[in-house]
């Protein structure tokens, strides 16, 4: 059974089970007829991002593929099939794969080739909920002992959020979002609880990654991240937590538009479909 969809002027078409391969074929934009006559005054637009690499491409089909559930934990990410389908060299093909790895939505072992990692919807959203639990914990144990220090390193990285939203550059934006985050751990004084946040690194990164792309708007992410930053420096336990539960609830929003492929359709669960 064919499934379609749209990635950047790009028809991806799957074919088969879940967890098959996906082919891309090139579609042309309409033309827009109109002649001077009929030309209205337009409003003030923004100004266009740039457009995304064929590399950048291919890692966002794979990527709503891996969270989707459409491409199954433990698949093998083989670069000549997808080149193949994707009517593509190897080269863009692996650039793709890096930038899964780096997110945390690949794993490469030795003579074993590239992977996908352990993931599917009741991980994501336990992984979302254990967080969102560690952190407002973590939270509570920082606001009593928080230093000048802390507040400057938090600072820092905020101000890296504001600069690389207004760049364009989310691999620097997730880079230092999830330094924010392991900075309330690693400052909060509870080596345990570091820990086990860290211990959900991958499943971390991955989400922030594909999160912070649905969100559209890096900005008002980082704004989020400085709520949560004026919270601390107010010292009030309670602004803390307001602003935190309210990162939150929005990363909750976004997981839900990313498991649904932002359609309001749910995928199905792979853990109902397998045998």
């Amino acid at each position: 059974m064919w499934e379609m969809s749209t990635v950047n002027n790009l028809v991806v078409a799957e074919d088969g089970p879940p967890g098959g391969m996906m082919t891309v074929r090139s579609i042309a934009r309409p033309k827009v007829r109109g002649g001077s006559r009929h030309r209205a005054s337009l409003p003030q637009l923004p100004i266009p991002t740039p457009l995304r690499t064929l590399p950048e491409q291919i890692a966002d089909s794979l990527r709503q593929a891996i969270l989707q559930g459409r491409l199954r934990s433990g698949a093998h990410l083989v670069e000549t099939r997808i080149a193949e389908q994707m009517r593509t060299s190897r080269g863009p093909v692996r650039d793709a794969l890096l930038l899964l790895e780096r997110d945390g939505l690949a794993v490469k072992r030795p003579n074993r080739g590239t992977r996908v990692p352990d993931f599917n919807e009741r991980a994501l959203r336990e992984a979302a909920t254990l967080r969102a639990a560690l952190e407002e914990f973590a939270i509570g144990l920082l606001v009593p002992r928080l230093t000048a220090e802390a507040i400057e390193r938090l600072e820092t990285l905020v101000l890296r959020m504001e600069t690389a939203a207004r760049r364009r550059a989310p691999r620097d934006f997730n880079e230092a979002d999830f330094q924010f985050h392991d900075a309330i751990l690693q400052t909060c004084g509870h080596r345990t609880l570091h820990e086990v946040w860290r211990g959900m690194q991958r499943r971390i990164r991955a989400f922030l990654a594909s999160s912070n792309r649905v969100s559209g708007d890096l900005g008002t992410v980082a704004e989020r991240h400085r709520t949560i930053l004026r919270g601390l420096g107010s010292r009030r336990l309670a602004s803390a937590r307001q602003a935190l539960r309210a990162h939150f609830a929005r990363l909750q929003e976004e997981l839900d538009l990313l498991l649904t492929g932002q359609t309001g359709r749910p995928v199905d669960n792979p853990e109902r479909t397998q045998s």
